[in-house]
Parts: C-alpha cells; structure tokens; sequence
C-alpha cells in the first residue's frame, strides 16, 4: 500500500514518480466509462498489441497502383501470365453454356472409366472401315431402281422400257412387282447382244386383273432385260429393282 506523508502542511503518496496533474482527469474517466459500457464483449477477447503489430508487418508490404488498386505480382511459379488465362466475361458465357446441360456431369462417363472401355480395344481404330466406306459398302448391298410404270398404258407384245434394263452389278437378281387392270400373260425378255428370248412368268398363266404379282430374275454380265404383256391394258404399277447377288 502507498504510504501517505504529512510535511508542511502537504499530503505525500510515496510511490508516484510522476505527477497526477499528467494523468487523466475523473470527467475524462467518466467519459470513457460512458463507452466502454457499452462494449458487447470482453475486451480481454480481442487483438492484442502485439497481434496487431504483427498484422501491420503484414499488410505494409502490400502496394497498390495509380488507380489505388492493390497490385498483385504473378507468383514466381506460374509458367504463363494470368493476361493469357480466360477473362471474366469467357467464364462467364462458357457458364451461360453450362447451366443448360440436361444431365449431371457425375451421371457421365469417368476418365477412368473411358480409359477401361479404350484398353479393351485390341486394335487401332484407324484400321476399322471409316463412315464413308461403310456408307459406300451400304450402297453397294441396297436394292436400286432400274425402271417403273405407274398407271400408264402398255400395248399388246411390246417392250415396256425403250431402252432393256442393265444390271449395275452383275450376277444379280432383277426383282419385277406388276399389276394391271386386265387379265393378261406376263412375259421377260432376255437379250444377250444381237439375240433375245422370250420367257413366260407365272407358268405362262394370266395374271389377275387389279392383283399384284412379284418375280425374280437372275441375270448375268452381258445381259439385257424388258417386260412384255400379252394383251393391251393399264399398268397399274410396275417395278423393277436389282438385288445385289450379297442380298438377294
């Protein structure tokens, strides 16, 4: 405890080395009290001296720019400038892009999983036939065209086609649908250079009026084939298709 001195009529605090005129004065107490009552928590909780120190040490390295904007140094192990990486606004529209994906990136195939699926492959894809051979190969092996009547007239013994029907890709099979609208005998004609037969279809019987009939025709490389029928009539229809040999 301070001891208190009694000398010429003067009150002594032993233990001061200062004066108390320097220290602040009850009203300037009060009003500090005024404040710290007001404090949501213990004053004891917050940063210290020096924590705060140590915090300044800090933030004086920084440096900002002419605009006041704090200016960030590209870190020594970056190998590309960040002026080269995506802006704000590519992110942004790759983003808009995203958003519409109809189903989650996790109900997709893993890398690893395409990596499984690629080690089970035992050959190189650049030794499979390509789209476009496939497509070619397709050609090849579907049904063509080579002549048709559609409810037009033929007359009696006469060749329907003005020119015979070649094959594109001999041995093959010509395959005939015909319909007319009278009973009548339908005939192939098969032409090998300068000479033509005549061959009867349906066991030489007359077809049906208003009934369908189909035919195959196996034709060779070198010849020619036309249709004739035995009587004037309408050819309701009538088509001709080649059948590849692989198909037909």
């Amino acid at each position: 405890m301070y001891k208190r001195l009694i000398e010429a009529g003067k009150v002594t605090i032993e233990g001061i080395d200062i004066p108390l005129s320097t220290r602040a004065s009850e009203s300037t107490l009060y009003d500090v009290k005024l404040n710290t009552d007001n404090l949501d928590v213990p004053i004891s909780t917050r940063a210290s001296e020096e924590t705060l120190l140590v915090i300044k040490t800090k933030t004086d390295r920084l440096t900002f720019d002419a605009n006041n904007r704090l200016a960030i140094q590209n870190p020594p192990n970056l190998d590309v400038l960040l002026s080269t990486r995506a802006s704000e606004s590519t992110l942004s529209a790759i983003k808009s892009k995203t958003d519409n994906l109809d189903v989650l990136l996790s109900t997709r195939a893993s890398e690893s999983t395409l990596s499984s699926i690629y080690s089970r492959i035992d050959v190189a894809l650049s030794t499979r036939a390509s789209e476009s051979t496939l497509s070619n190969l397709l050609n090849t092996v579907k049904p063509t065209l080579k002549g048709s009547l559609f409810n037009q007239s033929v007359t009696a013994n006469t060749n329907f086609f003005a020119s015979y029907l070649t094959p594109a890709s001999p041995p093959c099979t010509f395959r005939v649908f015909a319909c007319f609208n009278a009973s009548g005998v339908l005939s192939v004609v098969k032409r090998v250079g300068a000479t033509e037969v005549v061959m009867q279809l349906n066991a030489g019987a007359s077809l049906s009026a208003n009934c369908l009939y189909a035919f195959d025709i196996a034709v060779a490389s070198g010849e020619e084939i036309n249709f004739r029928y035995s009587v004037d009539a309408t050819a309701l229809d009538v088509k001709v298709f080649e059948i590849p040999a692989s198909i037909s």
